[in-house]
């Protein structure tokens, strides 16, 4: 037992109360004299983490799976306060939460599946998918979907500074401009973080699917919209059992963000990403999240993605970031969304593949009002939060005894 407290103290924010809650959950006898079922590394992860959240006053939700099966999840807080004018209401696991860049994994695997159907390599160019209407800037006709999926194309924005875009550069007229803007060629092939790579596929999938584009802004702008909509949708999420997936809140049911620890604000509601969706912009449970990414990426099921095109996004990285832990390498791609007035409030979200196929997923819905990342009090990110209660845990299944050491490729926050 003293392992197990060495193991458990060293994962961010577990206290005593945690650890004497382990001991005896795990020690002590049930009704009638019962011995306990013993306590997987599942549910000692599972608590560690629900332990940790809900004394932050924040809502919650994750779901850790094995090979597309639930092992151990949990949630907590809320997801409107009693200050907001719905009132206070809960966080579940069946919360819908805006799931910002965890679009851009949705995003690669649907044109992947795409790709598969029309027989499209992720080295192809991208040009002869783009409006007819729309001028090409340089170097635009030698940008591949990969360079897209891998943040390569040389795409640094309307400023070139290589500052992430949101809403101006991620609209029709937004991606127009940055297509007619081209690249420069010292840039291609250099990564930089942009939203409108990912962005771009809300234009390039319809005109795969064969859209005929019209020449008009307006008409083109909310077509394309509609046939991307639903393209992910019917061979996305449908074919996992996840339906009516919006990248809107759920009318008159939303889910505010908030700062950590709370402050006098008011909560924030994100609003409707219809016309920028790609990027970022769905609305997911963590139910449906921790389905949608174990289903495609950590089962033998092939009915989104065949077993060649998982390797492929895994291993290329595309829609997807790579890391190691003392455990073995894992993918994972975060998501990070805020308003910042006199303070960070804003939410954090994360789906992560471990070693022998685990998946878990991760809500929150507030930021550190000063350092804007994930609601920790010494400036643990969610990514280093997540991958270090597993390392930390799973020694319980192992015996081995882990270092919980991480390394990120790109460690910012995305």
């Amino acid at each position: 037992m003293r392992a197990l407290h060495n193991i458990i103290r060293r994962i961010p924010g577990i206290g005593l109360l945690l650890l004497l809650g382990l001991v005896g959950t795990s020690c002590r006898k049930g009704e009638a004299d019962r011995t306990p079922e013993p306590l997987t590394w599942f549910d000692y992860l599972g608590k560690a983490l629900d332990d940790s959240l809900k004394t932050r006053n924040i809502g919650y939700g994750f779901v850790i799976l094995e090979k597309g099966e639930v092992r151990a999840s949990g949630s907590g807080g809320s997801k409107s306060r009693i200050t907001e004018p719905e009132g206070e209401k809960p966080f579940t696991l069946n919360t819908k939460m805006h799931v910002a860049s965890l679009s851009k994994t949705i995003t690669a695997i649907a044109f992947l599946h795409l790709a598969a159907e029309k027989g499209l390599k992720t080295t192809d160019k991208i040009a002869p998918y783009l409006p007819p209407a729309w001028i090409k800037g340089e170097n635009i006709d030698q940008i591949t979907f990969r360079d897209l999926m891998t943040h390569r194309s040389g795409i640094i924005g309307l400023g070139n500074t290589c500052q992430n875009g949101a809403f101006a550069e991620n609209n029709w007229g937004g991606l127009r401009q940055l297509v007619e803007k081209g690249v420069r060629s010292t840039n291609r092939g250099s990564y930089c973080y942009q939203n409108a790579n990912f962005g771009l596929f809300r234009v390039l999938i319809p005109g795969i699917l064969g859209y005929a584009f019209t020449g008009n802004d307006l008409t083109d702008d909310q077509q394309t919209q509609q046939h991307y909509l639903e393209y992910v949708q019917k061979t996305i999420f449908e074919p996992v059992g996840i339906r009516d997936v919006l990248a809107n809140q759920p009318p008159v049911d939303p889910t505010y963000a908030y700062a950590y620890p709370l402050g006098g604000l008011s909560g924030w509601n994100p609003g409707n990403f219809t016309n920028t969706v790609g990027a970022y912009g769905w609305y997911l449970t963590p139910s449906e999240a921790g389905k949608l990414f174990a289903t495609v990426l950590s089962t033998a099921d092939q009915s989104v993605l065949t077993a060649a095109w998982k390797d492929t996004l895994l291993t290329n990285r595309l829609g997807s970031f790579a890391g190691t832990t003392s455990e073995g390498p894992i993918s994972y791609h975060d998501g990070w969304w805020y308003l910042k007035l006199t303070q960070y409030q804003g939410i954090r979200a994360i789906w992560m593949k471990f070693p022998e196929e685990v998946t878990a997923v991760l809500f929150v819905n507030a930021l550190h009002h000063s350092r804007g990342f994930f609601p920790s009090d010494d400036g643990t990110d969610i990514v280093q939060y997540l991958s270090r209660a597993y390392s930390l845990t799973r020694p319980l299944k192992t015996g081995r005894k882990s270092a919980g050491s991480l390394t990120l490729e790109h460690p910012e926050p995305h």
